[in-house]
């Protein structure tokens, strides 16, 4: 009772993981140095499949799911930006609005994963209208980079815009208040029992991420 130890297998979607990741792996394996913690980077739909099956213990995910099986218990909301060249007429804007956004113009990632579905569901759209290529890719980082090359933007969730270059940071550009995010959390099987590990983590990344987002007034957009 009480005990933090043992193995514990968590899965991270891929647009959380490389910016939430190296931001509390350090601290939790410093304190809580009994926990052997597999990671593995998983698409939304296959952490909950992976933790019904009892394959994976927890996951890290954007919510909420609706799952009758799986708790939640929220981390943090992120914020969305705006990732906006300068060949694009947006980027003379200081903030941009919902109604700015053109989804001809605008790149998000393949089918699969659930930043894209945050997307469409901002801009309220299912499909998007002629685009000039198809593109499936599940890199946030080409997505910025053919934005940089083209008469494209993107969007990015807030910690991604943290990691950028100076030069690339004067390209964000942001919501006015209440600015749409996502809610990102700790996901879980009801019937699991490593209740102390899991509290473990909530409570780091909890701690962590509570001062690098500053926004006061936002708006949860559905995955």
């Amino acid at each position: 009772k009480g005990f933090v130890g043992g193995e514990f297998k968590l899965g991270i979607i891929p647009t959380v993981m490389p910016t939430l990741l190296p931001m509390f792996l350090n601290t939790f394996i410093k304190n809580y140095s009994k926990v052997d913690l597999k990671i593995e980077e998983l698409t939304t739909q296959n952490i909950t499949k992976m933790i019904e099956e009892g394959h994976l213990d927890a996951g890290i995910a954007a919510t909420p799911l609706g799952l009758d099986s799986i708790l939640e218990l929220p981390l943090y909301h992120e914020p969305f930006v705006g990732y906006i060249p300068q060949d694009s007429p947006l980027h003379a804007l200081e903030q941009i609005e919902i109604e700015d956004l053109n989804m001809t113009d605008l790149l998000v990632l393949q089918d699969g994963h659930c930043f894209r579905n945050h997307v469409l569901n901002l801009c309220k759209m299912n499909q998007f209208e002629s685009n000039p290529f198809d593109l499936k890719s599940g890199s946030i980082e080409t997505l910025i980079n053919l934005s940089d090359e083209g008469p494209w933007m993107t969007l990015l969730p807030y910690l991604h815009g943290n990691n950028l270059t100076e030069s690339k940071k004067k390209n964000l550009r942001f919501f006015p208040e209440p600015a749409p995010a996502r809610e990102v959390s700790l996901i879980y099987s009801k019937s699991q029992l490593k209740l102390p590990i899991i509290n473990a983590l909530r409570s780091t990344v909890s701690s962590i991420i509570r001062g690098a987002i500053k926004f006061e007034n936002i708006k949860i957009i559905s995955p």
